[in-house]
Order: structure tokens, then C-alpha cells, then sequence
């Protein structure tokens, strides 16, 4: 190649890598800091963040007070809808990934763009809206019910930072950092004056309104806002996530948490059984893996367009996952089987969701390696499980004959039935089902890259009897509905779980998805779900699909008898150090049909 051409090629090449054109995340690319529902929503004198890749310089920088607009070539610009007016923002720190950033308070409220300007090239506009107020916590990963990030005042040695560890306890002065209260009069990028606007601010915890002391700017840190408050001594809940409130001026803020001991020398409880030093772990960046496997027997009883089908399958299936803080939050706030598996008394629980609700999302876990396959035993049972695409391990234990095929159909939105794992199709002829008997399960795994040799083991009792199932035709709303059991033990639940899609009887303008689910102790043999939970739920066919998705109607009731967690924890070594999480080697047998609501 011609010298000279080669230089000219070179020298194009080595500036295209050292100029590249900045760019924001399509997906929360800007985000207020302060955590809100309304996270694209940025308060006039507040911060925000923006992530993206090549933002800036690969040496990350942190700018001293006054922040400057300008950061070494870089600017972070607002600009009007109409791109009639632009706004500089000031820069706080600057990263390759992630830029903060604080909107001054002359900004007028409207509708903007964000642009990354570095080096002369522009990012594409990243579309927000700028308002007089979006007040909110500032919270591990920014997430809404995430941990608030704040101190305890300690008058003899000053602040402590609120940690896992480092619990809050009654009676204690606590201040937590926030943004988006407001505009100020002063210079942003200075500090600001200090001075409290409570109004009639107050922390509600467990329906307890504790007075607020101070609620403005905060005087040590521009662009972020404090409330300062003191606990009482005594009527406080204590856990890893206590959920609170701020209320003001006739608004109430979305929910966020801190971790609440009893004394200083107590641990707070997690009821995914995570220890308090993990959870410091996530906050401070880091990750957790948990371990989960499950034995599975399920009868499905379906008619779908008049066709009737009946099947049962039992299978294996679990793996190991890795959660970072954000992930962990949006799992463990999805997650329902804590709320009776912490205390397993009879109850029920009812969720909506409607065809209008977005759906959820956001970061999910990532399955890690723990071998090439796993080895299960039991009772006149030898199987090896292998491991399948994403780090998964299942295995088809037996399958009874069926007629027909698919499954029911996909509903926009809806989730997954607690304690009911998604319903399979429907295969043809297979081999006679019911491999799983009760007795000791044991699975164990040779270790893989990320996770070590492992064994768990589980105890299944004798699986129950539906003994009134082929009595129970449709579901009458009006009255209480009785499911029967045979068999049964107090060391695994039971649940029975209703499925109804139709107009909401509130609102017959409105498609609703609604899950009811009550559950008791398998010694118990009767589960009665009582009217005025089944009149909530809208009248439905069995299964009614249409290729309007508004028209789609159906209807399930399932029993499930559920091993206690207990029974099967287990925790496994990981190859970089430590280990996982408590996880379970669950088991569960149930029966599914579709039927009515009337």
C-alpha cells in the first residue's frame, strides 16, 4: 500500500477512536437522581444523571464547587422542543459511562433535549421534561422502594452512613439526601444557603406521621436537597427494607426504605433470607448469586374452542443467577411468595393487572455456569440434568397421554401465577406420569466457572388429592367457593390460585386481569375463598381467544401443594470467593383447570 495513503488511513482511523460521537442510552439514557415514577422528569435546580458510552474522557473527573459548564471540551446542553432557546447544564463528575449533571434554576419549564457535546462531536438528543418540582430520595440505583441513602446523627462522632450493617434504630436523627425540591434564587453551581421550607412536611412509616425538622437545600452539597427527621423510641417496624413515605403539601411521595433494627447490636431481617453484609454489597456496586431448583408435577384440564385436553408432566428445572442492585429490587418486589411463606397462616392475596399497564421491565439477572450437568436422585430415581442455552438446567422426568396441543393463550401484561410455573404445551402420547413420589430428592453439581460443587437435597410428602376437583364446574361469585384436599402435612403449604379476564366489575369500559391466590397448611384440607374476594373478579368463559386481544376471555383455578423453603435451602461455594445466597430445592404438585366465572 502507497506510504502515504497508509498515514492518511492511520491517522483517519486513530481519530475517529479519539473523537467518537458520545451516545446516550436509548432507555433511561437521562434520569432525574432523585427516585420518582416520573424518572425523565427533571426539577429546575436539580441533578440528573446520563448514561451512554464515550460521554467523555476515559480518566473520570470530579468537578469542584463552582461547577463549571464546560468540563475540558465537554458540555451537557438543554434545549427547548422548538430549539428556539438552549441551556447549559453545570457538570458535577464526568465518566466515559455516566455524566451528573445539575439543571440550573433559570430554566423555564417545558419540554427539552439532551445533548452530550465532547470534543466537538454531539450526541443524538435524548427527549425530557423540565419542571418547578419532581421531589424524590436519592436511592440505590435510583430505583422507587429502592434504600434510601442518608445517615444517622450521632452527636458524639458525627454522621454515619446508613449501610445494611449499620442500621437505623429507634429514636434515632437521621437525614437522607434528595433533589428536585425546587428552584433557588442563588447561584446553582455555589453553595446555597441553608434554610429549611418544611411546610407541613411529615415521614409516614407504618401509618405513623413522624414530624420532618428540616426539608431544603442542602447547604454542603449543590443541587441536592435534605430531610432531616428523628425516630421515635418506640411503635417502629424493624426489617432490611422498612418502607416510608414523605408527605407535603398535600402530596405524598413515592415509597422508599431503610434498614430498622431494634438495637444497635441486632441484624436486619431480609425475608429472601439475603444477610445484611450482601445487601451492603449491592448497594455499594457489587453483586449476589442465588441458587434455585424445583421439582415439578402439573395436571392441566383445559377446553379450548371445544376442544378438550388433559395432561400431566413432571420435570426439573433451576439454575443459578447474578443480581446487581437494580435487578435484585425489581425481582424481590415481583416476587409474592414471601408474604405467606414468612408466616404461613391461611390468607389470600389479590392483584390486578390491566391491559393499559405497562409492562414490566428493566435490568434482569444473568445466569451464571455451574457445570456442564447436574445429577438428581431419589426415590428408584437416577437422572443427570443437563445444562441448556443461558445457563439453565432442566429435565423432562414423564409426560401422560393428551389430546390436542398448544397451551393457553399469551395475555399482554399479565404475570406469572405465584407458585404456578407456566403451562406447557401439550404433547402427544408420552410415557405414564407420577416418577415423583414422596421422599428425599438430592442434586448435585460438579461446579462450573462461576459456581463451585454443590448438593442439595429436599423432602417431598405425600402428594395430596384434590378430592372435590371434577365437582367444581364454574366459579359463582357470589358465593364462597371450597376447595378440598386429602392428604397433607404442616411442613408444606398449600394454595389455591383463580384466574379471571374480562370487564372489571367496577368498570365495564375496562379489560382486567385479575389473580387471586389463598393458601393454608397442607394439614388444613380445605381452603375457602371467600365471595367478597370472588366478586372482584370479572366474569369470564374458561378459555374464549379471539384475534382481538380485548376480546380474549378466560378463566382458571388451580390448586398447588408448595414445599416450604426450609425444607430445601442450600447454599453453594462460588469459584471467585464466598458463596451464594441461601437458595431452595422446592418442590410443588398441582392441578390446573379451566372453568367459568359467573
Amino acid at each position: 500500500m502507497n506510504k502515504v495513503l497508509y498515514l492518511v488511513l492511520a491517522t483517519s482511523v486513530c481519530a475517529s477512536l479519539a473523537f467518537a460521537k458520545p451516545q446516550i442510552n436509548a432507555k433511561n439514557g437521562v434520569r432525574t437522581l432523585a427516585a420518582t415514577a416520573a424518572s425523565t422528569t427533571l426539577a429546575r435546580g436539580s441533578v440528573f444523571s446520563i448514561v451512554g458510552q464515550e460521554l467523555a474522557g476515559v480518566d473520570p473527573v470530579t468537578f469542584d464547587v463552582p461547577y463549571p459548564q464546560d468540563g475540558g471540551g465537554l458540555t451537557v446542553a438543554l434545549t427547548t422542543a422548538d430549539d428556539a432557546a438552549t441551556v447549559q447544564a453545570y457538570l458535577l463528575s464526568t465518566a466515559p459511562g455516566k455524566i451528573v449533571a445539575l439543571v440550573p434554576s433559570s430554566t423555564p419549564a417545558g419540554d427539552y433535549k439532551v445533548t452530550v457535546t465532547y470534543n466537538g462531536e454531539t450526541s443524538d438528543p435524548f427527549a425530557v421534561k423540565v419542571a418547578d418540582q419532581n421531589f424524590g430520595l436519592i436511592t440505590a440505583a435510583g430505583l422507587v422502594k429502592g434504600q434510601a441513602a442518608g445517615r444517622v446523627l450521632v452527636p458524639e462522632t458525627g454522621a454515619v452512613a446508613v449501610t445494611y450493617t449499620k442500621a437505623v434504630t429507634p429514636g434515632a436523627a437521621v437525614e437522607f439526601d434528595a433533589t428536585g425540591w425546587g428552584p433557588i434564587e442563588t447561584p446553582d453551581n455555589e453553595f446555597p444557603a441553608g434554610g429549611s421550607v418544611i411546610g407541613d412536611a411529615v415521614i409516614v412509616v407504618a401509618g405513623q406521621e413522624i414530624p420532618i425538622t428540616y426539608l431544603g437545600r442542602n447547604p454542603a452539597r449543590p443541587g441536592y436537597d435534605l430531610v432531616q427527621f428523628t425516630l421515635p423510641t418506640e411503635n417502629v417496624p424493624t426489617g432490611c427494607d422498612v418502607e416510608f413515605q414523605i408527605k407535603y403539601w398535600g402530596t405524598t411521595s413515592s415509597s422508599f426504605t431503610m434498614p430498622l433494627v431494634a438495637s444497635a447490636d441486632a441484624a436486619c431481617t431480609n425475608p429472601m433470607g439475603v444477610s445484611p453484609a450482601s445487601l451492603d454489597q449491592l448497594v455499594s456496586g457489587g453483586s449476589i448469586v442465588f441458587g434455585g431448583f424445583t421439582l415439578t408435577r402439573q395436571s392441566i384440564s383445559a377446553t379450548i374452542e371445544g376442544i378438550s385436553m388433559d395432561t400431566t408432566t413432571e420435570a426439573v428445572a433451576g439454575g443459578f443467577e447474578s443480581y446487581n442492585a437494580e435487578a435484585f429490587a425489581l425481582y424481590a418486589a415481583q416476587n409474592f411468595m414471601p408474604q405467606y411463606l414468612v408466616n404461613p397462616d391461611s390468607g389470600c392475596y389479590l392483584f390486578t393487572v390491566t391491559d393499559s399497564d405497562p409492562a414490566v421491565s428493566g435490568p434482569s439477572a444473568v445466569a451464571v455456569d455451574a457445570g456442564e450437568k447436574l445429577a438428581l436422585t431419589g426415590p428408584g430415581l437416577t437422572k443427570d440434568v443437563p445444562r441448556v442455552e443461558g445457563n439453565t438446567y432442566t429435565l423432562s422426568l414423564s409426560t401422560s397421554t393428551s389430546i390436542g396441543g398448544g397451551g393457553f393463550p399469551s395475555i399482554p401484561g399479565i404475570p406469572s401465577i405465584p407458585g404456578l410455573p407456566n403451562i406447557p404445551g401439550l404433547p402427544g402420547t408420552g410415557a405414564t406420569a407420577n416418577v415423583l413420589v414422596a421422599g428425599q430428592y438430592k442434586l448435585t453439581g460438579p461446579g462450573g466457572t462461576v459456581v463451585g460443587p454443590f448438593e442439595a437435597t429436599t423432602d417431598m410428602t405425600s402428594p395430596i388429592t384434590w378430592t372435590n376437583k371434577d365437582a367444581i364446574t364454574a366459579v359463582t361469585r357470589a358465593n364462597n367457593l371450597s376447595v378440598l384436599w386429602s392428604g397433607g402435612a404442616d411442613s408444606d403449604l398449600v394454595e389455591v390460585t383463580g384466574l379471571s379476564r374480562g370487564p372489571a366489575p367496577e368498570d365495564n369500559s375496562q379489560v382486567v386481569n385479575r389473580v387471586f391466590t389463598c393458601w393454608a397448611k397442607g394439614s388444613v384440607h380445605q381452603i375457602v375463598v371467600p365471595s367478597s374476594l370472588l366478586q372482584q373478579l370479572p366474569v369470564s368463559s374458561g378459555v374464549d381467544i379471539s384475534t382481538d386481544p380485548t376480546q380474549v376471555s378466560l378463566g382458571s383455578l388451580s390448586l398447588q401443594q408448595v414445599s416450604l423453603p426450609i425444607n430445601g435451602l442450600f447454599t453453594a461455594p462460588l469459584v471467585a470467593g464466598g458463596n451464594t445466597e441461601p437458595g431452595a430445592f422446592a418442590w410443588l404438585v398441582g392441578w390446573t383447570k379451566t372453568l367459568s366465572y359467573q
